[in-house]
This record gives C-alpha cells, sequence and structure tokens, in this order.
C-alpha cells in the first residue's frame, strides 16, 4: 500500500482568501457580504428541493455502466487486483469550508474532493441511486465516510464495500462515481483523506475508517441531513454503537 501525504492547504486558503461567506441569506462584515445559514432550509438558497439540476441534470449516464466503460473495465487485468492508495491532506484545524447557494454553481477540479465548498443542505446518511458531490461534501465535513464506487466496478466487490462500511459507521453515504479510474474503482472519502482501490482490503478499510473519520471542522455533530433525493436505503447505527458512532466498526477485528 502506498502512503502519501500531501502538501499543507496553508499556503493556498490564503492565496485564495477562503471565508465562509458566500450566499444570500445573512449578511455580516463591513463588505456586506451574505452568507449561507448551515442546515437551514430555505427557498432563497438551498431547500434541498428546488433547483437540483444545478448540481446534477439528471442523467443515468452518472450511475450506469456504458457498453464503453464496461468494455475498459474487462481489459484492467489481474495485476492491478491488489493496488491500493492512501493519501492525507494537512488541513489546518480552523479551516470551514463555504456553503454556496444553489444559485451558484459549485465545480471541483479534484478527482475526489472532500475539504471543498459544498450546499448549505446536506445529505441523509445512506445509499444513494446517485448523489452529487456538492452534497456529500457536505457530510464529509461533519466527519461521514463516504463510499464511491464506479458503475462498471465488479458488484461483488462493491457488495463487500458496502456491508464493512455499513457495519463500521452511521454517518455514511454510499454512491456511483463513474469519476474513478477503472484500475481503482473503489475509493473511501472523509475529511482531507482518501483510500483508493482495486478490490477490497477488508483491514486496510476497517483502519481507514477508525483512523480518519468522525474528523472535520463540525465531525461531531450527528444530526440527520435533509437532502433525500434518490436516497434508496436510509443508514443505521451498527449493532454495539449508537447515533454518534461512539464505536467505529464495532465487534470486527
Amino acid at each position: 500500500m502506498r502512503v502519501v501525504s500531501l502538501l499543507p492547504l496553508s499556503a493556498l486558503l490564503l492565496a485564495l482568501g477562503v471565508s465562509r461567506c458566500v450566499g444570500q441569506l445573512m449578511r455580516h462584515g463591513d463588505a456586506g457580504q451574505m452568507r449561507a445559514a448551515m442546515g437551514v432550509s430555505s427557498a432563497d438558497c438551498d431547500d434541498a428541493q428546488t433547483g437540483l439540476e444545478m448540481d446534477w441534470d439528471g442523467s443515468a449516464d452518472e450511475y450506469t455502466c456504458s457498453a464503453e466503460q464496461s468494455g475498459a473495465a474487462s481489459g484492467t487485468g489481474s495485476v492491478l487486483e491488489s493496488k491500493l492508495e492512501r493519501m492525507c491532506l494537512e488541513v489546518p484545524a480552523d479551516f470551514q469550508p463555504e456553503h454556496i447557494c444553489m444559485n451558484v454553481s459549485i465545480e471541483y477540479t479534484e478527482t475526489i474532493p472532500t475539504t471543498v465548498n459544498h450546499r448549505p443542505l446536506w445529505a441523509v446518511y445512506g445509499e444513494y441511486t446517485y448523489l452529487p458531490p456538492q452534497r456529500w461534501t457536505h457530510n464529509i465535513e461533519h466527519g461521514a465516510v463516504v463510499m464511491l464506487y464506479h458503475p462498471c466496478a465488479d458488484s461483488t466487490e462493491v457488495d463487500k464495500l458496502k456491508q464493512l462500511v455499513r457495519g463500521c459507521i452511521r454517518k455514511h453515504v454510499i454512491t456511483p462515481y463513474n469519476k474513478l479510474p477503472m484500475e481503482q474503482p473503489l475509493a473511501l472519502a472523509t475529511w482531507g483523506c482518501h483510500l483508493h482501490m482495486a478490490e477490497v482490503d477488508e483491514a486496510a478499510v476497517r483502519s481507514f475508517i477508525r483512523e480518519t473519520a468522525l474528523q472535520g471542522t463540525e465531525g461531531h455533530l450527528s444530526r440527520e441531513g435533509q437532502y433525500d433525493y434518490m436516497l434508496v436505503q436510509k443508514a443505521q447505527p451498527p449493532v454495539g454503537s449508537d447515533i454518534d458512532d461512539s464505536v467505529l466498526c464495532p465487534n470486527q477485528p
């Protein structure tokens, strides 16, 4: 397994002048900027129902394995089966992403964004037919583990990873994500960290969750989300833990 530590975000954040003040709800500061309130449903900003096409046009391409992608998947070869990579950013302790109202587009340059701007209302924890990253990145700020898998990934491996995640933490999100490379079609994302896999490594998954979940500036919050479009199965606390995820991966090695 390769472990990669990336450079601190501090210099980049200072250069970009990052704040938490993009939106259109509450006035603050000398410049009269407007701040989007976290978790407050508002038709003027974000009610988890209006203007959802800003983040996703509803296309099934996001969660469907196409014939072209399926052909690429079949050619990955067994040489990559054990490929596993873990990466973590050094995130400043006081860094908080911005909450962006639905009238403003959010675009990401990272393959798997984690410590980034997102929508004010986060997703109900659980499994989705598809969930846009503009939602699950907010869940990550609340300490969630997000499981991502390419639509063409091996279904046996996908199911294995789903069961592991559900058995480790209530605050999880599961969604297909076609931006993953077929060489590593499985991934977990937490606050500033990724675990990329070609196949499921159970020990590595449990270690990653125990060491990186429940982080972030709001990682202690257990409050349920409000966005539930395309929710398939709502998350439940694993047996041996609780709604606060006081025990991660209970009853497991």
